[in-house]
């Protein structure tokens, strides 16, 4: 009869156990090296690179002429309470103003171009959606709950190139606040 109570008891601790497990979520996360793909297949990607490459310059030549401007700045900030470099600091004002002023054009138009090469982009986006379909799909498969870009070449590349919606907190952090007022 003794034995008959810890073989219940064993079962029903072990059920507990299997339960509480299967109550647990196992987060896996993966990794998908996007540039290896892009350059698994260059005929579809072309375009993308193009408009990276682009934005990339566009960049350095933002970085250049910012770069220039804060140094005209500096050099003002270090002069503006001295005596008698009133003209100098003018001199550097209107050339901060007319730097500025070019930057800003130059932005404007090479943000339309960029726009423009977007456009043709997301106008032929099969490629990018059969990817990310692909990336769902394995992901899925694999039981994978994450999937994250392994060497994005841009900063504001995606990092999350997936992600099942059972990882997605923010329904319950947005709760959690409201309920914290």
């Amino acid at each position: 009869m003794e034995r008959k109570r810890l073989t219940a008891a064993g079962i029903i601790a072990f059920s507990l156990a299997v339960f509480s497990l299967g109550a647990q979520q196992i987060t896996r996360v993966a990794v998908v090296d996007l540039s290896r793909i892009m350059a698994a297949f260059p005929n579809q990607t072309q375009a993308i690179k193009n408009f990276e490459t682009r934005k990339a310059e566009v960049q350095a030549v933002v970085d250049v002429k910012a770069l220039e401007i804060r140094t005209l700045q500096a050099r003002r900030n270090e002069i503006q309470n001295q005596n008698g470099m009133f003209d100098e600091m003018a001199t550097l004002d209107a050339k901060i103003v007319r730097l500025t002023a070019e930057l800003k054009e130059y932005l404007s138009a090479r943000q339309n171009e960029l726009d423009l090469l977007a456009r043709s982009i997301s106008s032929n986006t099969s490629f990018i959606q059969k990817l990310n379909g692909m990336i769902a799909q394995v992901a899925e498969a694999e039981g994978f709950s994450l999937v994250l870009n392994l060497k994005p070449q841009d900063p504001s590349a995606a990092v999350v190139l997936w992600n099942s919606p059972s990882v997605d907190l923010t329904d319950k952090i947005i709760q959690a606040m409201a309920a914290s007022r």
